[in-house]
């Protein structure tokens, strides 16, 4: 195990075998200044013990969080409760979390931690997937704001075969954008949602406003996994020097 510096960044993986978490390993590994402390994977996981970068695959959370400065996540909701609630009592005060598929009770017990840590959860670190979200919230009120025209708003994601929640956190993100944009201007939110889950496709995201005489499409396709990576990783060197409470991408890029 590499020994980091007084001054380099600890970051601890929750959900290190998983896609994102092998991105996350390869992109710590270029960036300087931070270095890999703690690898955590399921109970159940058949590759306990064995090597991970410089480190090796662990279970024991509550020593991964005396170790590390920030906690990135991308696992399940239970997991990243669990580590939230336990992170207050820990040296780690910071979790950055890309997890989705919460259930509502679940959600209101992830965002009620950030009471006590330094939170910041979102549905996608891509940078341009957060520029996307501010357009379609700008747009939808623009649009709703038109006298006597009346839009529909819809929203397609298409993700690998293996992506099991539908519509995506990401989806979900960007139709809460548009009820934003909607809500701001004194319409009815209206929005509508669809799912593709095909092949190896990382992931494509197209937010349609339409009326009875036009239609507006914003798009974004992500073309390597290294966007949310690097996004989440940016995220925690930012959130770790922020106090406790609740912060999204859009904190990080001050939009």
């Amino acid at each position: 195990m590499t020994t980091p510096n007084t001054n380099t960044v600890k970051i601890g993986i929750l959900g290190a075998e998983g896609r994102m978490g092998r991105a996350l390993l390869s992109e710590i590994t270029k960036r300087k200044g931070v270095v890999l402390v703690a690898a955590l994977t399921a109970p159940e996981s058949e590759n306990l013990g064995a090597d991970y970068g410089d480190i090796t695959l662990t279970t024991d959370i509550r020593t991964a969080l005396n170790t590390c400065d920030a906690l990135i996540d991308f696992s399940h909701p239970r997991a990243a409760i669990d580590a939230a609630l336990m992170m207050h009592e820990t040296k780690c005060h910071a979790l950055i979390t890309g997890t989705t598929g919460y259930t509502d009770i679940e959600e209101k017990a992830l965002i009620a931690s950030a009471q006590n840590i330094t939170l910041l959860k979102s549905g996608n670190f891509s940078v341009g997937i957060c520029l996307l979200e501010s357009l379609v919230e700008r747009a939808a009120k623009t649009l709703a704001n038109q006298d006597g025209v009346d839009w529909d708003i819809s929203v397609h994601d298409i993700h690998h075969r293996h992506k099991i929640d539908a519509p995506s956190g990401t989806a979900l993100m960007l139709g809460d954008a548009a009820k934003r944009g909607q809500t701001s201007a004194g319409a009815t939110p209206k929005t509508d949602y669809s799912a593709e889950r095909i092949g190896g496709v990382i992931g494509i995201h197209h937010v349609s406003l339409a009326s009875e005489l036009e239609t507006l499409t914003l798009s974004h396709s992500a073309n390597d996994r290294s966007v949310w990576a690097a996004g989440a990783l940016s995220a925690a060197l930012w959130a770790i020097k922020k106090p406790t409470g609740l912060y999204s991408l859009h904190d990080v890029l001050g939009l």
